[in-house]
C-alpha cells in the first residue's frame, strides 16, 4: 500500500455518492452529480482551448483532478475530447475505488491516494490541475501549504483552475449548510483564493461566475458567458499560472 494512503473522513461517502443530490432542494436544480459536473467541465474544456494563454492540449498533455473523489469531472474531460492523460488523486481510498468502478470506458485515468497537503508525484508533473469543491474541505490554516505542493507539481506556465461554492450566493450557502459531507466546512471568497495564489506565487490570476441557472436549464446555459462577470453565481471558477523560473530569458 502506498504509504500516504489512510483512513479519510470521506470514506464513508463513498458508496452511492451523488454529490449531495440526495438533498430534494439541490434536486430542484439538478437531477444528479453529473449535471453539476458537466457545467464545469465544458467551462474547463472552453478555458483550456480557448483562453488567450492556452496551453498545448494534445497527447502529451497531463492533467490532474486534485480530490477527484469518485471521477466525474475527468469522465467529462474525456468525454469532450480531452486527448491527453488524465489522473485523479484524493485522500479518501474510498472514493478512489468507487472512481474506478464507476470507470466503464478504457484507458481508465491513474488513480492515486495523496496527504492533506503532500503527494508524491514530482515536480513539475502536470501541465493543469483541477480541483471542484475541495478547497472548502481544506481547513484554512492548510491551504497554503496544499497551494505550494499544486505549484510544485504544475509545469511553469501550467494552470490551477479551482472550483468554489460563492459564499455570496445565499442558495448556495443554504445547500452548503443542509450537506452532511460539508459540516463544519468554511466556504472561501473570491478574496482569499486571490490573496493564497499570490502568497504561492500563482501569477495570471483570473475569476469568472457561474451556474446562474439550475444545470437541469440545458437550453439557457448558453446565456451564462454573458453574466460571467456578475458575483451571484452559484460557484465561481479562479485561474492561476505557475510562474516560469526565468521570466527575463523567457522574454528575451
Amino acid at each position: 500500500m502506498n504509504p500516504i494512503e489512510k483512513k479519510s473522513k470521506f470514506d464513508r461517502f463513498a458508496r452511492g455518492y451523488s454529490g449531495g443530490n440526495e438533498d430534494p432542494l439541490k434536486r430542484l436544480f439538478g437531477e444528479n452529480l453529473e449535471e453539476f459536473i458537466y457545467v464545469k467541465a465544458k467551462w474547463l474544456w472552453n478555458y483550456l482551448t480557448q483562453c488567450q494563454e492556452k496551453i498545448t492540449i494534445d497527447e502529451k498533455c497531463q492533467l490532474l483532478d486534485y480530490g477527484c473523489g469518485t471521477g466525474e469531472m475527468l469522465k467529462w474531460l474525456k468525454l469532450l475530447g480531452f486527448p491527453g492523460r488524465l489522473y485523479g488523486a484524493d485522500v479518501s481510498p474510498a472514493m478512489l475505488d468507487e472512481a474506478k468502478k464507476r470507470w466503464d470506458t478504457f484507458p481508465k485515468p491513474i488513480f492515486t491516494s495523496i496527504g492533506e497537503t503532500k503527494t508524491n508525484f514530482a515536480d513539475d508533473s502536470f501541465h493543469c490541475i483541477v480541483a471542484t469543491c475541495v478547497f472548502h474541505h481544506i481547513e484554512p490554516e492548510k491551504r497554503d501549504d496544499v497551494l505550494h505542493e499544486i505549484n510544485r507539481i504544475l509545469v511553469p506556465g501550467g494552470k490551477l483552475i479551482i472550483f468554489e461554492h460563492n459564499p455570496f450566493n445565499p442558495m448556495t450557502r443554504s445547500v452548503v449548510k443542509r450537506a452532511v459531507i460539508d459540516k463544519n466546512t468554511v466556504l472561501l471568497y473570491p478574496k482569499e483564493v486571490f490573496n493564497r495564489y499570490n502568497k504561492a506565487s500563482f501569477a495570471k490570476c483570473k475569476l469568472e461566475y457561474l451556474m446562474f441557472l439550475p444545470p437541469r436549464m440545458k437550453v439557457f446555459l448558453g446565456i451564462e458567458r454573458y453574466l460571467r462577470w456578475c458575483p451571484l453565481g452559484a460557484q465561481y471558477a479562479a485561474v492561476g499560472e505557475k510562474r516560469c523560473r526565468f521570466p527575463d530569458l523567457i522574454s528575451l
